[in-house]
């Protein structure tokens, strides 16, 4: 039997060393870091340091990255960790470069320990900033042939149907076509419908924890919108946040010449307390004519219904 605590410290205990230390600043949010990463020269004068972007900090921490972070990596996410903290009070003080000489030996531990048991490949260690860099989800495909160290995306990052409650199917296939088409896509694995199905049920205040386990959920499969509602606001997801992604969504599918897709957008934004929307609302049946009081005579986009003109 091996004894744990005698065995040098891997990768995945570098990666919850991480995560014990981002909760230890208050979790910060993901983008605020990235802001800060932007000036890591101006206020250490660490130059080279790699600039950190929000999806990339969710994927180490979750330990969705198949090597341990690079170095340059590892110091940019530290340093923005304790400054962000430093600001907001968490810390009576930002200590800077002189705690950057522990995480990287910490790193190198991770380094060099041998694989588990049941692993008889080698460990690899992450190539440096200036082979790998930050990498935004779906460019792995594109820079596998370029890029030596190019990640691959994981097994799981694999489309996984949604399994939603009877609860929450009926609500979304209330939003007419679109919401059935939602409903399907779903079925299928698109996060991006999963998202959206997250926004129309968010826009309701009893249902934000709903919300959240779905964007957690399409986060977790590489949807970046997801992740960015999340981290949106310190203090967790609320149904106006989702209102104003629902606003924006039916902005778009009014640019799109989609009305009927709006007017469900619109309809979850005035839900969720942005009356403005109802003015949206009104624009479109005005523009449909009088003769049409109720929005459910409006053709769904192409892309939303597959198989309208069906009888």
């Amino acid at each position: 039997m091996i004894d744990d605590d005698a065995r040098p410290p891997g990768p995945d205990d570098f990666i919850a060393e991480l995560n014990a230390f981002y909760e230890s600043c208050n979790r910060p949010p993901y983008r605020k870091l990235a802001e800060i990463s932007e000036h890591l020269g101006e206020l250490y004068g660490r130059r080279g340091l790699p600039v950190l972007s929000a999806t990339a900090v969710f994927e180490v921490l979750a330990g969705r990255r198949k090597r341990v972070p690079s170095s340059a990596w590892v110091a940019s996410f530290i340093l923005c960790c304790q400054r962000r903290a430093w600001e907001t009070g968490v810390r009576a003080d930002d200590p800077g470069i002189s705690s950057l000489p522990h995480w990287q030996a910490r790193l190198r531990a991770a380094q060099a320990a041998p694989p588990p048991a049941s692993d008889g490949a080698p460990a690899q260690a992450a190539p440096d900033e200036q082979t790998q860099g930050e990498q935004a989800p779906g460019d792995d495909a594109d820079r596998q042939s370029s890029v030596p160290y190019a990640r691959t995306p994981p097994e799981a990052d694999a489309a996984v149907p949604c399994r939603l409650t009877e609860a929450q199917r009926t609500t979304i296939a209330d939003y007419g076509d679109h919401g059935r088409a939602l409903l399907n896509r779903a079925a299928r694995g698109d996060t991006d419908a999963l998202y959206r199905i997250a926004v129309l049920l968010g826009t309701d205040s009893a249902r934000e924890p709903e919300a959240v386990a779905l964007l957690i959920e399409a986060a977790a499969a590489g949807h970046p919108r997801s992740l960015d509602l999340l981290d949106a606001d310190p203090g967790g997801f609320d149904h106006l946040q989702a209102a104003r992604d629902a606003r924006r969504l039916g902005d778009a599918a009014t640019i799109m010449g989609s009305p009927a897709t709006a007017l469900a957008y619109y309809k979850a934004a005035v839900q969720g307390g942005l009356l403005d929307a109802a003015f949206k609302i009104t624009e479109i049946l005005r523009d449909a004519g009088t003769e049409h009081a109720d929005s459910s005579w409006l053709a769904p986009a192409d892309t939303d219904a597959p198989n309208r003109g069906r009888s």
